[in-house]
């Protein structure tokens, strides 16, 4: 099969279906993204996993914009010692990633137990399972916005179960 001009220069992925194309690109050395990656992957380790709030200098920008929140990296800490509260001895797992110019997004899982006020409901000492999306923004390699969604209908299921 001969290609058309405008898909010359482009390698046919076998995977994907008959009719996609993907572009040959040279290899490149490590990218920002990359790095921003590699930031997202110890912060997950570092911070929300071993609970060390006192690193997030470390891994952001010092005027970091969090929902909800005044800016700076004292409500990215009071935000992330509340989590920690609600929901104590959490294990996140990192599931899936993608990575598209300054932003890094994370599907996670996680477990924890509940042992604070969530939506009205006193802490159980349950576990719980959750999952989430992060949404992280660098700039010049600290994170600049950060964004959580979780799953509070299925973490209210578990909670209202006998």
């Amino acid at each position: 099969m001969r290609r058309p001009p405008s898909l010359r220069g482009v390698r046919r992925h076998r995977g994907l279906g008959t009719n996609c194309f993907l572009p040959q690109r040279p290899a490149q050395p490590a990218l920002p993204r990359e790095e921003n990656l590699e930031s997202v992957r110890a912060f997950f380790d570092r911070v929300l996993n071993a609970g060390d709030v006192t690193s997030l200098e470390s891994f952001s920008h010092r005027d970091v914009l969090v929902p909800q929140s005044e800016p700076g990296i004292e409500s990215f800490r009071r935000l992330l010692a509340e989590m920690r509260r609600t929901f104590a001895n959490p294990e996140y797992k990192v599931m899936d990633t993608i990575c598209e110019g300054d932003k890094v997004v994370v599907r996670f899982s996680a477990k924890a137990t509940h042992a604070g006020r969530y939506m009205g409901l006193p802490a159980s000492g349950r576990t719980l399972k959750l999952w989430g999306v992060m949404i992280f923004r660098f700039e010049a390699g600290a994170i600049a916005e950060f964004w959580s969604l979780a799953d509070s209908l299925g973490i209210l299921k578990q909670l209202r179960e006998p």
